[in-house]
């Protein structure tokens, strides 16, 4: 049994899908599945139970994933403190994100609770910034790892930046905005409104993407760039009767005194992005569970 026989398994473990588990670990599918037949052959028995739905943990599985994280877990940080690069303590990951409920939720926290699982004693400083602070957290290096949300980020050395996910954009309206009642919009219905924006210092290059739909759909939207962060546009979208625009992902949660809106097709892609730096050896792994949850939360909308 060779190491990558072990990380795959966990992938795929984690993931419970081929496909999902292939994206993670930039494979292609038939690769991964042969190391899993490979493992399977060392074990003697199968690991999973493949149905129309995905993959099920066996009993050996189930077994092989519980010891085999641990294996990986002591494995990194034999390699941390070879390296000389191993903390006097447990190990810790500083991670931003930029301030939203749900990306926190559905995305950063099942991710982050993955990993603690893995790597034994692992703790967590969580903060939450607009996308431009931690921009500047990451070139400072005063964070490991950032959720950023749709946006153009400049390259930063000894960071890596990369698309976790592309999601639809969803407008949102205040619930006595006379739109509110619409199940989907076209785009060309939002040319004489108001949209509330955040600002290019919070969110360089957010409403980029947008603003290029609008104009091929023959207008220029009167963007508002006037929120430091989420809960500051929506207020300030509310106040002025103003719309605003957000990945669909959010639709399922609760936001007060606003309606989510679907775009009739071609619609807006937008894009989560994630960031780590290059140096901290768990940085990366953590980086890659995050864009296997955005991924995961964007294929079941």
């Amino acid at each position: 049994m060779e190491l990558r026989h072990l990380r795959t398994f966990l992938a795929a473990a984690e993931t419970l899908s081929i496909s999902a588990a292939s994206r993670q670990l930039h494979v292609t599918q038939p690769a991964l599945s042969r190391q899993i037949r490979e493992l399977e052959h060392v074990v003697g028995q199968p690991l999973f139970v493949r149905h129309y739905k995905g993959l099920r943990l066996t009993a050996a599985g189930e077994e092989l994933r519980t010891r085999g994280a641990k294996i990986v877990a002591a494995l990194e940080e034999t390699l941390r403190i070879v390296r000389g690069d191993a903390q006097s303590g447990p190990p810790l990951l500083r991670v931003g994100y930029y301030a939203t409920m749900d990306t926190w939720a559905k995305i950063l926290a099942p991710a982050m609770d993955k990993l603690a699982r893995r790597v034994p004693g692992l703790s967590y400083a969580v903060t939450d910034r607009s996308c431009g602070e931690l921009l500047g957290d990451l070139r400072e290096g005063r964070v490991d790892v950032a959720l950023l949300g749709p946006g153009e980020y400049p390259r930063i050395p000894g960071v890596t930046i990369g698309v976790a996910s592309g999601f639809p954009a969803a407008v949102l309206a205040p619930i006595n905005h006379r739109l509110a009642k619409k199940r989907q919009l076209a785009l060309e219905e939002l040319r004489d409104e108001e949209i509330v924006t955040l600002t290019e210092e919070s969110a360089p290059g957010r409403d980029r993407a947008f603003a290029e739909a609008c104009r091929a759909a023959g207008f220029v939207p009167k963007l508002l760039p006037i929120g430091r962060n989420i809960p500051e546009a929506i207020t300030a979208g509310i106040q002025r009767q103003a719309l605003g625009i957000a990945g669909n992902f959010a639709m399922t949660a609760p936001h007060p005194g606003v309606v989510f809106i679907k775009l009739k097709p071609p619609g807006v892609r937008l894009e989560l992005h994630v960031a780590h730096a290059e140096t901290v050896p768990l940085a990366a792994p953590l980086a890659e569970l995050i864009a296997a949850e955005a991924r995961r939360v964007i294929e079941r909308l």
